[in-house]
């Protein structure tokens, strides 16, 4: 039997990149899904990606810092798909990879990029663990977070100090909401082609900016290789599965062992 058979996957940012192949794997792996993104052209062709496994699909046109939205986002899913059993955080943006003298972030980029990357994991953790708790059989929240939380200032400082924060919000949910037996764990990932694309401002992936070369990126790490999207999709359908029942409040980086170094 397919291990996801009979669940339900809400995940943020699905429009593209990372948060497409997370759909796409936790579909084979036999949920339905929805999936939000404030793009609703790339939440639409997520979908279709998604039905064509043979699995039930519906995109939702979302922004992740309007409350609101979110809500409403997330009695539509329950509406459409019957329940909820697992939560994605996955969306997510940066302004501008280059690391920024601190006097020259502006509060209002500051602002926004915390509003997307932290607030948006919040605010869609509120309103969905009313649904999750509705199955009375517990469930998942997956959060994703980056490996630069972990080590500092080879990215931006506000990307970093909200990545950061989603390993905080993970910890603290799995202790509060272990006794109803939902799950709440992080993955930091390392640098992957395409993600990290901020729609508003168009800033390239870290592994095609000419101030990134390969060379650079990875040469602290162990394994010395481009982390690709079925490198975490593994692991976020683990974590939404049975088998990770008795682990929470877990962060667990995918970056080839570049934590380790420093």
């Amino acid at each position: 039997m397919e291990r996801l058979a009979n669940k339900v996957a809400v995940i943020t940012g699905a429009g593209g990149g990372l948060g497409r192949s997370y759909a796409r794997r936790l579909a084979l792996d036999g949920a339905d899904v929805a999936i939000w993104d404030i793009n609703g052209d790339g939440a639409n062709q997520t979908a279709q990606l998604v039905s064509e496994t043979g699995r039930r699909a519906i995109a939702f046109k979302v922004d992740v810092t309007r409350e609101d939205q979110v809500a409403a986002a997330a009695k539509d899913s329950f509406d459409a798909l019957g329940r909820i059993d697992i939560l994605v955080n996955n969306a997510g943006i940066v302004r501008d990879i280059a690391p920024a003298p601190i006097e020259s972030i502006k509060l209002e980029d500051w602002n926004h990029i915390l509003a997307v990357n932290l607030t948006g994991a919040f605010l869609a953790s509120k309103a969905l663990v009313p649904y999750l708790k509705r199955s009375g059989r517990g469930g998942k929240i997956i959060n994703i977070s980056s490996g630069t939380a972990l080590h500092g200032g080879s990215i931006r400082l506000d990307y970093i100090c909200s990545k950061a924060g989603i390993i905080g919000l993970t910890r603290a949910l799995a202790v509060m909401l272990g006794p109803d037996w939902i799950n709440v764990n992080v993955i930091a990932p390392g640098p992957v082609p395409y993600t990290l694309l901020d729609r508003d401002q168009g800033a390239p992936p870290v592994e095609s900016d000419p101030r990134f070369p390969p060379e650079m990126l990875y040469a602290a790490r162990p394994l010395k290789r481009e982390i690709q999207p079925n490198d975490i999709e593994g692991l976020v359908a683990f974590l939404a599965s049975p088998e990770s029942d008795m682990i929470t409040g877990q962060l667990i980086a995918v970056d080839g062992g570049r934590v380790f170094v420093g």
